[in-house]
This record gives structure tokens, sequence and C-alpha cells, in this order.
């Protein structure tokens, strides 16, 4: 077991996404002392547990005073936030990974779905500090979404409230991990990207080969062609933009929220979204030229959900009132 020295000023923070794992220390202004990142590993999830272990133990050094575990988690939880309940982006089904890793750093740990962590996040620590509602949706590997209304984050009655990824966008769309077809995140995800790509244009392998380096173009990729006027490369930000815009149009139109806060790999790329789902929403929401909600990306960068899992973790000490 970690040995650590009980105090409320810095808590450590763990986002497992779908790609890469980071864990850091963080105080409580939301500064982020120090952290590691390291590929996610695929399948076992006594494999991520063994992952933060060691990550956390290269951060914690005797003089740390670490008190408590915060835990972003890529997928739908129990209400409590006990367990994993399904994760379709990484193939888990109901893991206990809260305390799994309360038991692997002897930390008391509390956890959330990802994205409701980034909510949290842009509540304490960015621009939804002030705001009584806003959505959040995050656009990577995946695509996720939630909802932030009156100090907390809404978790509905199953505790899947905000899961727009499987809001299906497109009837006759791709098929997504969930096993639906056109779900948002199917059609917007970062690997939605390279596939409308490839549909475009495929060499005899049935590959796109990119002209630079014969390398399949990723979502950053194909952007960056995008913004030098790829034609090809374009038509694909215009289908993303187009599932995202419905996307958003639902989230208008059932919840009025203040701000809708893009994060995420593929919110690089928001300086071409953001414009034309802007340019598609009066089409979709009702008198959206009389609303002043505001669409923009979330101002924490990468850092959202590690800082989402500090909040979390930082709530969680105010609830217990540690003292050391």
């Amino acid at each position: 077991m970690l040995e650590y020295h009980h105090s409320m000023s810095q808590v450590l923070a763990v986002d497992v996404g779908g790609t890469k794992t980071a864990v850091g220390i963080v105080d409580g202004t939301g500064t982020i002392l120090e952290k590691r990142i390291a590929q996610s590993p695929r399948g076992d999830p006594v494999a991520v547990v063994a992952l933060v272990r060691s990550m956390a133990e290269s951060l914690c050094v005797p003089t740390r005073t670490v008190v408590a575990l915060g835990l972003a988690l890529p997928g739908v939880l129990d209400h409590p936030g006990e367990v994993l309940l399904r994760s379709p982006s990484s193939g888990w089904y109901e893991v206990p990974f809260t305390r799994l890793f309360s038991e692997a750093l002897g930390l008391p740990a509390i956890a959330d779905n990802d994205v409701n962590a980034c909510a949290l996040a842009e509540a304490t620590f960015g621009g939804g500090a002030g705001l009584d509602s806003f959505f959040w949706m995050t656009v990577s590997t995946g695509v996720g979404g939630a909802l932030y209304q009156g100090g907390r984050v809404l978790a509905g009655a199953n505790g899947m409230a905000g899961e727009i990824g499987h809001l299906v966008v497109k009837a006759d769309g791709a098929l997504c991990g969930c096993g639906n077809h056109g779900c948002l995140e199917a059609e917007a995800a970062g690997p939605a990207w390279s596939r409308k790509l490839i549909a475009q244009q495929a060499d005899s392998s049935g590959a796109y080969v990119a002209a630079s380096g014969h390398t399949p173009l990723d979502a950053r990729a194909i952007a960056e062609s995008a913004r030098k006027g790829d034609p090809r490369c374009l038509h694909v930000v215009d289908q993303v933009s187009e599932a995202l815009a419905c996307g958003m149009a639902a989230v208008l139109t059932l919840f009025d929220p203040q701000a809708i806060f893009l994060g995420g790999g593929v919110a690089g790329a928001s300086d071409l979204l953001l414009p034309r789902i802007e340019a598609k929403l009066p089409g979709l929401v009702l008198a959206y030229d009389k609303r002043n909600t505001k669409i923009t990306a979330t101002s924490l960068g990468s850092d959202a959900a590690l800082l989402g899992a500090a909040a979390l973790a930082l709530r969680y000490i105010e609830r217990k009132d540690f003292h050391t």
C-alpha cells in the first residue's frame, strides 16, 4: 500500500481514457502540480489498475500530502459511482473500478463518468464558473455529454443522463460500438473522420493513403488538410459538423442551457467545426435567433477530465470534512 499523509491540500486525480491514461497531483486551486501520461491498456481492467498504481508511485514521494483519489472513467457508471456498468469504447462490463483503485492505492476513492467529471471541472475551474446551467460535450475516441444544472451534474434515474454519444442522429448511419446504427459517436468521434475519408477515396487495398507519407489520416491530420483546402477533408468536416449540430440541437431543445462547451481531442478542430455548427442550428432549433446560448471550446484543454477527477476528490474531502 502506498503511504500518504492526510491533508486537504492535494488530491490524486486519474483520467482513464480510451487512448491514454493520465495521473496527476492537483491542489485545491486546480493547479496540476505534476502528472504522468501513458497509453491505456486494452482489455484487462486489472492492467489499468496496475498501470495507475505504477504511475502514482512515481508521483507520490513521501513528502506528498494526498488524502483522496478522484477517478474519471469512460462509460456508464451505476448511480453510487461504484461500478462501471458498460464502456462501449473500451469493451468493459460491470467493473468495480472504485473499489479496485481504492484498494490498490490505499485511498478513499470517488468516481464518475469522464464527461461528468469534465463538466464538474468546467464549473469549478473553467468557463462554467458562475453559470447555473450548461452542457459539456466531448468529441474524442468517443462522444459523451453531461448536463450541469443548479450546482451539480445531473445523473438521471439510472445514472445515464447526458449520454449524447448514443443519440441516433442518422437512422441509416454507421454501426456504433453500442450496437445501434447512426449514433452521434459513430458519426462524429475521431474514428468516424477516418472512416468517412476512406469512403471517399480508397486505393486498391481499400484504405485511404495520404499523399505525404502513405499513412492513413487521423482526425487531427484531416482537420489540418481541411484548413489547407483539401476538398475531401472539408467534406468530412461538413459531415461531422452536421452530426454534431443535430446533437446540439437536441440539447438546446430539451435543456435550453446557458452554454455548451466542446472538449476532447476533436475539439482541436473547433475553428472548423463551430462556425459550421452555428450555421446549421437556426434550421434545427426553434427560435434559435432569440437564444443567447454560448457555444465554445473549453478552456481546460486536454486536462479537462483530469481536473474533473480532482474536482470530484476535492468535493469528497469537503463533504467528509477531513483534517490533518
